[in-house]
């Protein structure tokens, strides 16, 4: 998929080139950024053609991945998002969460504290870049990623303006709503050895989840913040979910009563899309993944572009 890599460094930065992705018109850049205590992997996408920019600048759509997962998300849909977001003149950031894809760290450093302060550093980093118009922003979740972007949007220390949010199967509900079988299953080992130890069949090797983890999962109030959310909401799902059932985005909408909200089910669809096939292989039918890249990037492309409306 991508070709030849060339390494190169620049102040405090280890900084990858890949080559122009000439489906979407893009060219993506590999770099390091410091949060204080660990290296975040970014890859950031830009277009190459300015056309569609506002005042020279380009609209950017940060994305949040999964548990378990990295920033190119399951069946790289997050790196076909971002070509798809290209086309229309968005550029995007991606990155791994703390022990997950490139991270140095174990996964221990994961919580949602955590999480939202990386994707704060991510996004104060690109909105210092000059070609980034620091006030046309969009975040994408995807499951837990979900959650964080509900969490990132409404907190006091995030960039002002953050109010285009889509949502992929995402998990939603104060406390530990979604994760509660997970919860209670694991939090026990995690009292006794302060992390848990969880293994994923897509992993190697398994995942050390903190007792801080669980502790500001059962403390989270997220779904009263997003009650008060005033800015654009898209929230996505499979009816056919079974890991989070497509009812948490339903009741996301109607708690997020001053958001303008577009819910999209669509009908056959996994918590993956059916990205995958059973045997953890691309499938070959990608009709419900192309179905969902193509809902979110024209929603992004019609919300950031209206913000000058």
């Amino acid at each position: 998929m991508l070709a030849t890599i060339k390494r190169c460094s620049t102040i405090g930065l280890l900084v990858v080139w890949l080559s122009s992705l000439s489906a979407s018109h893009a060219d993506e850049q590999l770099l390091w950024i410091n949060n204080g205590d660990y290296q975040i992997p970014v890859i950031i996408n830009l277009p190459v053609s300015k056309d569609v920019a506002v005042n020279n600048k380009l609209p950017l759509v940060l994305m949040l991945h999964g548990t378990a997962g990295q920033k190119n998300e399951v069946g790289n849909l997050y790196q076909r998002l971002a070509a798809q977001l290209a086309n229309v003149g968005i550029a995007s950031a991606r990155f791994d969460f703390a022990g997950t894809g490139d991270s140095p760290v174990d996964y221990q450093l994961y919580t949602l504290t955590s999480a939202v302060r990386d994707a704060q550093a991510v996004l104060r980093y690109c909105q210092q870049l000059a070609v980034i118009d620091g006030n046309h922003l969009g975040i994408i979740g995807f499951s837990q990623g979900g959650l964080i972007g509900q969490l990132l949007v409404n907190h006091p220390a995030s960039p002002q303006g953050l109010d285009v949010l889509a949502l992929w199967s995402t998990m939603s509900g104060n406390g530990t709503s979604s994760f509660s079988d997970f919860y209670q299953h694991y939090y026990p080992q995690a009292q006794q050895h302060d992390v848990a130890s969880v293994k994923f069949e897509w992993r190697d090797a398994p995942l050390n989840f903190s007792r801080q983890w669980f502790e500001e999962l059962a403390a989270n109030t997220s779904m009263d913040q997003m009650k008060s959310y005033q800015g654009k909401l898209l929230l996505i799902a499979g009816d056919a979910d079974q890991i989070v059932p497509y009812q948490r985005s339903v009741d996301l909408q109607r708690a997020a009563t001053t958001a303008q909200t577009e819910l999209h089910l669509i009908k056959g669809a996994n918590h993956l899309f059916n990205v995958i096939d059973a045997g953890d292989e691309l499938s070959p039918d990608q009709t419900k993944a192309e179905q969902l890249l193509k809902l979110t990037s024209t929603w992004f492309h019609q919300q950031l572009q209206a913000k000058d409306a």
